[in-house]
């Protein structure tokens, strides 16, 4: 849903365009729109469904059929017959099983675009050896020393193929696979040292490249080991930004305040996170966002979590609250239960009015 439509619309060429980010060629809409979701500094784009000249603007102004342009800031919209604008609001986020999760490429707007922005993959697992049983190691091709963690998953993971993802990106969805602890000594702030976390990047890596993923979402939950390292997350999350510059890295938050100190290279968590989606679901948003706000978190990278029969009502008031304060949009868990399906539906439809939530005829 992140998205509000100008037809026949570009950025004015009297504008200022130092707000350019990049221009990318041959782009179908669906793919400039994943493209804007995983830059958050992006806040709006034009899409040409035929060539244009904007004069003044040098050869910066000379734009084919496909083009994608993408600006920070606010747009300064001039007529434009051959394109179409997007600016970015908020966001939808579904958490959903691997078996179930084409179900989120089954719900579309009022202008037949995807409802859903973002699917979670949920969940593979970190793991030391021996694996729970039927582990599958989802990077065998990257040497896991012994003693260090793993990149696995559910016998159902090797069905977790490229075009399966591409289904979803066809429709303008963007992908994430969610790596979960797996209640033994391993997790996301259990690296003791910088060479585990360099190997566990380069897992993420190679399942990155090989699925063509959009990113990966972080949940860090369910460890055994009371050793935590409190510079662990901020240490991995530097080598996998620094393995993978252009991908999504998002966490699950709730009560995180404390990894977001951790200076690792001069980094901290603030600076290697694309997004969080805050899951204290019983708790109103303004008693949740604003705490990572103050962490130094964009707003606008910052998701409120809601769960059937957890999240207080009214809706609509929390809805209402989010878009004043100008955050990133709503998240569910559990998608691929009827009830949260039905919950996205309301906060779709309360963010965007009545009639945004539409059940395609060709899912059953």
């Amino acid at each position: 849903m992140a998205w509000i439509k100008k037809a026949n619309s570009a950025m004015f060429k009297g504008a200022d365009w130092n707000t350019l980010i990049k221009k990318v060629p041959n782009c179908t809409l669906e793919e400039a729109k994943r493209i804007a979701i995983k830059n958050p500094k992006i806040t709006f784009f034009f899409f040409c469904r035929e060539g244009m000249i904007l004069e003044n603007l040098g050869d910066k102004g000379i734009f084919n059929p496909g083009d994608a342009v993408f600006f920070s800031g606010e747009p300064w919209y001039g007529s434009a017959p051959q394109c179409d604008s997007y600016q970015k609001t908020g966001m939808s986020v579904a958490y959903v099983t691997l078996s179930e999760i084409q179900t989120a490429g089954c719900y579309t707007m009022a202008d037949g675009s995807a409802a859903v922005d973002v699917v979670c993959i949920f969940a593979a697992n970190i793991n030391l050896k021996p694996f729970p049983s039927k582990m599958i190691e989802l990077a065998p091709n990257t040497k896991v020393p012994d003693g260090y963690p793993y990149a696995v998953g559910n016998p159902e993971y090797a069905g977790l193929t490229s075009a399966v993802v591409q289904e979803l990106q066809n429709k303008g969805i963007t992908v994430l696979l969610t790596f979960l602890n797996n209640w033994d000594d391993s997790g996301w702030s259990e690296f003791p040292d910088a060479a585990t976390a360099a190997n566990f990047a380069e897992q993420l890596k190679e399942v990155v490249d090989r699925l063509g993923l959009d990113g990966i979402d972080i949940d860090d939950e369910y460890s055994k080991n009371p050793n935590q390292n409190p510079s662990s997350l901020v240490m991995v999350t530097t080598m996998m930004k620094r393995l993978m510059p252009d991908i999504i890295i998002s966490k699950a938050l709730f009560e995180d305040s404390q990894y977001f100190t951790p200076v690792y290279q001069n980094r901290t968590l603030v600076d290697n996170l694309s997004y969080g989606w805050e899951m204290s679901y019983w708790e109103t948003p303004e008693n949740r966002l604003p705490v990572y706000y103050e962490l130094g978190m964009a707003k606008n990278t910052l998701v409120c979590g809601f769960e059937s029969g957890k999240s207080p009502e009214p809706l609509t008031t929390a809805v209402e609250w989010l878009k004043n304060n100008s955050y990133g949009g709503v998240m569910v868990y559990a998608f691929q239960e009827q009830p949260n399906v039905d919950l996205l539906g309301n906060l779709v439809n309360d963010w965007y009015g009545s009639g945004n939530w539409n059940k395609s005829p060709n899912c059953s």
